[in-house]
């Protein structure tokens, strides 16, 4: 049975990883993907379209299966394996391997995030998934496309009215921890995208996040 690991990393909501940010431009990685179809993340926190995301590696071959077994009523069958998917061999994602390159660690999702210019992801917690509850999976954000104006809000409790605020970097390494209430708000005029990498924790990543 797998044994929690959270209390091995701390309990930091939110920490930027001292790994050498990805400086080649991602700009094309962005223009792919606003030609694709994005699947609609189905949660109470967010209305219509606002959040949508595309699988790069997960429990399936096609782009739109994002979803891991036994969450958010998830139809995937508890022994499908991990794979890529399509887009991967796509030339233009050659940054993006470069990127999940220089994380030290297996993967479980890997998946691209988009939230809608002007829109916004309700105060929400992941313990949904229990891999993520109890630290044996590791959620790593690098964002794609970004804004000043995209705030990721993250609070120490459901009770806490005003959170810590802040505001990611284009192809920076940022661990989140997703147990905890966090909120998104793209005040831009641009689709954010993020590249939204849920990790295996292991020691590594354990002295990464510390």
């Amino acid at each position: 049975m797998a044994t929690s690991t959270k209390k091995q990393y701390g309990r930091k909501v939110i920490k930027h990883l001292n790994i050498d940010p990805y400086t080649k431009s991602l700009e094309n990685v962005g223009t792919f993907l606003d030609n694709l179809d994005f699947r609609k993340v189905k949660t109470k926190y967010t209305k219509g379209d606002a959040w949508t995301a595309i699988s790069f590696y997960g429990y399936g071959p096609e782009t739109d299966d994002i979803l891991k077994p036994g969450v958010l009523k998830s139809s995937v069958k508890i022994d499908t394996k991990l794979q890529y998917t399509k887009i991967s061999d796509e030339p233009v994602m050659k940054s993006v391997h470069e990127i999940l390159e220089k994380l030290p660690c297996t993967f479980e999702r890997v998946r691209f995030m988009k939230l809608v210019a002007g829109k916004v992801i309700g105060k929400h917690s992941d313990k949904i998934d229990k891999d993520i509850e109890s630290g044996n999976i590791v959620r790593i954000h690098v964002p794609i496309r970004t804004n000043e104006d995209v705030i990721f809000t993250l609070y120490e409790n459901a009770r806490d009215k005003i959170g810590n605020e802040h505001n990611l970097k284009t192809g920076h390494f940022y661990y989140t921890d997703v147990s905890k209430p966090h909120a998104v708000r793209n005040n831009s005029n641009i689709d954010r995208i993020h590249l939204v990498v849920d990790c295996h924790a292991n020691s590594a990543l354990r002295t990464l996040i510390a």
